[in-house]
């Protein structure tokens, strides 16, 4: 590598060689450093964001609640237009750090006056700086998967987030114990901000830099969204999963709203079975990921049909055990998808746009998650009933399915076949 001048001897002191091996479970040490600093910021979301809708519906109407949750996603699209632009410049270690400002920010606001419509612009401020965190999260292993040719993708961005789970799950059953004990919501937000600083400072000590000068370099001579660099292969990707993702987001962020009202659950058991789903999630990472990478997009069909079939049974069930049972099956799906997705879209890009890749996947993404959730605020303000918003996801993840398969057809980047047909396609070429 050309030594840049320009650049402070820090940056380059904490450069961390992608080429390093893989260790425990398939991550590099760095990663693992990477996958504790995601989990502690997820502890500072999980610990109130899994009864942040209930705790909106105490002094929000239905539209007021759509607007703060379409507010927050535009403050993530602004997040995912520059978070890369900026990691161009500081580097992705420095982006993820300074993510989590914001973030305690919106958090020790939140706790302190939390009042419509003010409200809107905390949580705003809680979103862009997860966003911005969660992005570059996902691009420091995308910049060791690029290095080896795209070995086991899914295992080490799955993998990465194992951490993440767990501490998902440890979230809603402290806050439940808390909320039980008489503390309230704003001091469950209170709380989160000081987790929130303490993330920021064990980002800027743990996390070392991923990113080469001379990839910022060029990433930085390219466009910012990177319309034809991406490809037809990321293009019809993106295409299949605009109607998945409008679904998703018109239905859960009511999910709490929806156990507490339709399914007569209780906000402390509603919080255990979150903390169910999430511990689940935790566990099946590893075999799910095995089973990813042998077929990514088999498993994304599977997870997309998956999550239709989960969203459509909230559309009927009710009672406590349900709740259990069908949070403990619906992690199944959504690790899959979760997997098969990032896996895909770092695949079929180059080394260069792998991060500018994320950012406008999930820039798009958002864009139509948006209007989802905007929609479903009116579906719920209309009919009253978040089972017919509940149902209506369902159907749209079903029709998405059907429509996503025929376009994954198209996808014929050798990167993303399966492991034998990668190996025949590996023998045909050296022939």
């Amino acid at each position: 590598m050309v030594k840049d001048s320009s650049l402070p001897e820090r940056e380059e002191n904490d450069f961390e060689p992608i080429v390093e091996r893989t260790g425990f479970l398939g991550l590099s040490n760095n990663l693992w450093r990477l996958a504790a600093v995601m989990g502690i910021a997820q502890l500072s979301v999980a610990l109130w964001k899994w009864e942040f809708s209930i705790f909106l519906e105490r002094f929000m109407q239905p539209w007021q609640i759509g607007i703060v949750f379409s507010v927050a996603t535009f403050a993530g699209l602004i997040a995912s237009i520059f978070s890369g632009y900026i990691a161009d410049f500081i580097g992705r270690r420095w982006t993820i750090a300074l993510g989590f400002l914001p973030v305690t920010f919106g958090l020790l606001t939140m706790s302190i006056i939390p009042i419509w419509p003010y409200v809107a612009i905390q949580y705003s401020l809680v979103w862009f700086g997860m966003s911005t965190a969660r992005l570059m999260s996902r691009a420091i292993p995308a910049d060791e998967i690029a290095s080896d040719d795209g070995h086991n993708p899914a295992r080490r961005l799955m993998m990465v987030m194992m951490p993440l789970w767990f501490l998902d799950a440890l979230g809603p059953f402290l806050g439940s114990i808390l909320l039980n004990a008489g503390f309230q919501s704003s001091n469950l937000h209170g709380l989160a901000a000081i987790i929130s600083m303490a993330t920021f400072l064990s980002a800027i000590i743990l996390i070392k830099e991923s990113l080469g000068t001379d990839v910022r370099k060029k990433a930085r001579s390219g466009p910012k969204i990177s319309i034809r660099q991406l490809g037809r292969d990321y293009w019809l990707l993106a295409l299949g999963m605009i109607g998945f993702s409008f679904s998703w987001s018109l239905s859960i962020q009511y999910l709490g709203n929806l156990c507490v009202g339709p399914w007569n659950v209780d906000a402390i058991t509603y919080g255990l079975t979150w903390s169910l789903f999430s511990l689940t999630s935790a566990f099946i990472m590893y075999p799910a990921s095995t089973l990813t990478d042998r077929n990514l997009k088999g498993s994304l069909i599977v997870g997309v049909f998956g999550n239709a079939i989960i969203f459509l049974w909230f559309s009927i069930g009710s009672g406590a055990i349900m709740m259990y049972l069908i949070n403990f099956v619906w992690a199944i799906p959504f690790v899959f998808w979760i997997g098969a997705e990032r896996s895909i879209i770092v695949l079929v890009v180059s080394e260069e746009t792998k991060g500018r890749a994320l950012g406008t996947y999930d820039l798009l993404m958002g864009i139509v998650g948006m209007f989802g959730q905007l929609f479903g605020a009116m579906i719920w303000e209309l009919t009253d009933s978040l089972r017919a918003v509940w149902a209506t996801a369902g159907i749209g993840m079903l029709i998405s399915c059907f429509i996503l398969l025929i376009l994954l057809r198209y996808i014929q980047n050798g990167k993303i076949a399966g492991f034998h047909q990668r190996s025949e396609l590996l023998f045909k070429s050296k022939r």
